[in-house]
């Protein structure tokens, strides 16, 4: 297990800070960013409520994603009007590794099919 290297207590699987002292885990460099890795889209909603539970469920399966236009739905004049997102901007789309595609694909279907009940 790892531990936090400011006050050395266990570190949850996943946490992103040490839940005693709240300094930040440590950085892994095998994570670190690739400018060169393909990215593919996998899932893209105008649901906040879905986007948040992406990325919950993206995080608790340690796959590394990028978000595109999520903080940009509210610059623009109307927001989010009406629609739950900005038109002009569209959905926020959710990107992955090639590798990990069909994975977060399969991870992330049942949000694409739920339905809110009226």
């Amino acid at each position: 297990m790892e531990t936090c290297p400011s006050c050395h207590a266990p570190i949850a699987k996943g946490a992103l800070s040490c839940r005693h002292c709240g300094a930040p885990r440590p950085t892994d460099p095998a994570r670190t960013p690739d400018p060169e890795v393909e990215l593919v889209p996998v899932f893209s909603t105008p649901d906040q409520g879905r986007v948040v539970l992406a990325k919950s469920l993206l995080e608790g399966e340690q796959i590394d994603y990028m978000v595109r236009g999520e903080g940009v739905q509210d610059l623009l004049a109307w927001g989010r009007a009406l629609t739950g997102f900005n038109p002009v901007v569209g959905p926020v789309e959710f990107l992955v590794r090639a590798e990990d595609a069909a994975r977060a694909r399969e991870l992330l279907r049942h949000l694409s099919e739920y339905t809110n009940p009226l």
